[in-house]
């Protein structure tokens, strides 16, 4: 076996951008406490674009890392209305939700092709028992995801179009930054009526504003990415206008 020293270096080139390696890579564990982790761990096979990690309504079993590709997080309301709750890139999250009542409150769908890591809850809850360090990390990561979700979703209520384009894509920014990848350059790798559902907006005024910001020389617009070439103008849009139900 390769000494500890080894085997935490290798992880931490794997894991480097991932919000769980705080969890799955802490200080001070032994070899043994080092293997007990990395066996709860799950990469698993690739999953396929449309193909969901969880649904609503189901039991909780695992929480997910996305190591490469992209998801949305989906709530079909009463009456039957779906409604995108937001989108998970590498390092991201996804299965928090279930932790309240033990189910899921929401869908989770790979948006691509992607791979995940997954983790069986109950396995964890054994093993924070056994390695008591880890409870304390497990409570900062959830606090921390949950709480990036409800800042991004009180942001956005209380802008209109233009400003609420320009709030997500540099919550995305910052996201990618807080990670340790190139925050210049966003995936938007969604469908665009995905991007309008979750703003609230139509699609039209979607593709109108990006359009706009990118004659203005704040963003330039590829098929599944957005570059920021003025980050100062894009946070200057971002606070623009009191939220209204949008009919641009």
């Amino acid at each position: 076996m390769a000494p500890l020293s080894q085997q935490m270096q290798q992880l931490s080139e794997t894991c480097s951008h991932c919000s769980l390696r705080y969890l799955c890579l802490p200080d001070h564990l032994d070899s043994h406490d080092l293997e007990k982790l990395e066996r709860l761990v799950d990469s698993g096979a690739p999953v396929l674009a449309e193909t969901e990690l969880f649904a609503q309504g189901e039991g909780l079993t695992h929480i997910y890392a996305v190591r490469d590709g992209s998801a949305k997080t989906v709530r079909i309301d009463e009456e039957g209305f779906e409604q995108i709750l937001g989108f998970y890139y590498p390092g991201d999250i996804l299965g928090f939700d279930g932790f309240a009542d033990q189910h899921h409150h929401c869908s989770a769908v790979a948006l691509e092709t992607s791979h995940f890591c997954r983790i069986p809850v109950d396995q964890l809850d054994a093993l924070v028992d056994e390695l008591p360090s880890l409870r304390q990390r497990l409570v900062r990561l959830m606090s921390q995801v949950l709480s990036e979700d409800g800042r991004m979703m009180l942001t956005l209520g209380r802008k209109d179009s233009e400003g609420r384009i320009s709030s997500l894509l540099l919550g995305l920014s910052r996201r990618r930054a807080l990670r340790g990848m190139p925050a210049s350059s966003v995936p938007l790798n969604m469908k665009r009526a995905d991007l309008a559902n979750f703003l609230s907006m139509r699609l039209e005024t979607v593709s109108r504003v990006l359009t706009r910001l990118q004659r203005a020389g704040v963003i330039k617009v590829s098929q599944n990415r957005v570059d920021i070439l003025d980050r100062d103008a894009l946070r200057e849009r971002s606070s623009r206008g009191a939220w209204v139900a949008d009919q641009s």
